[in-house]
């Protein structure tokens, strides 16, 4: 009788750990979210702590990646060396995520932007990163949206704005098909507003400001609290 209560016991702490681990990772999650939806820097690293309690396994480090990738967007720092060698260990523990690939592709992309020296070595990487990606996650609209973002952000004679807003418009369409899933605390849901955006700015690059204000719009429907949504739609003159 007490080896059947000790064995209890034991199950019991065991499941106790493990409940509380995936309390530390949603709510991590959930102020990642929040101040996402904000677009606060402080915020989202303020999710760290927490969504570092968790287990270190692939899902931990998922959203890890995608708070560190967020906070230095946010702040658009243009290294960020911690953050790149952060998903590049994500990457090698798990190849076949196509959103870290990705993730990583825009920061490579984002030091060759600081340094265009850089290139020379880093260009191929982001190249190959971006073609990973796009094979292993053709309806993934957060891959199609930062797909779209390599090929806008980088530097001539590299940068395509055709094919940056090929993959910003098929994002746009996958954004729309996934707002109508079920909602999950664990499913990736970010990216749509970033994806509206550079669709308002490559419109007003085209002169169609009609275009531009629906992209802003749709932006500041998802989330109001857009930032570059909100400055892009107050620079339009009619």
């Amino acid at each position: 009788m007490r080896t059947i209560f000790s064995i209890f016991a034991v199950c019991c702490i065991f499941t106790a750990a493990g409940a509380q681990s995936v309390s530390a990772l949603d709510r991590g999650i959930g102020l990642f979210l929040k101040g996402y939806q904000e677009w606060n820097a402080e915020k989202m690293e303020s999710a760290l702590p927490w969504i570092a309690q968790a287990d270190p396994d692939n899902t931990t480090r998922y959203w890890q990646s995608v708070v560190q990738f967020h906070v230095v967007l946010c702040r658009d720092e243009k290294d960020a060396p911690e953050t790149v060698r952060f998903l590049e260990e994500a990457l090698d523990q798990n190849p076949q995520d196509a959103e870290l690939s990705i993730m990583l592709a825009v920061l490579y992309g984002r030091q060759i932007a600081a340094r265009p020296v850089r290139g020379l070595w880093l260009g191929r990487r982001v190249n190959a990163l971006r073609d990973r990606a796009l094979a292993g996650g053709p309806d993934n609209p957060r891959v199609q949206t930062l797909a779209g973002v390599c090929w806008l952000k980088a530097p001539e004679p590299h940068g395509s704005r055709t094919l940056a807003q090929e993959h910003l418009a098929r994002a746009a369409e996958l954004y729309a098909i996934e707002e109508s899933a079920e909602c999950d605390s664990r499913r990736p849901c970010w990216g749509a507003w970033l994806c509206y955006g550079h669709l308002g700015d490559l419109a007003v690059e085209r002169g169609d400001l009609p275009e531009a204000r629906r992209w802003y719009e749709a932006a500041l429907r998802r989330n109001p609290l857009y930032g570059p949504a909100q400055k892009g739609l107050q620079k339009l003159v009619f």
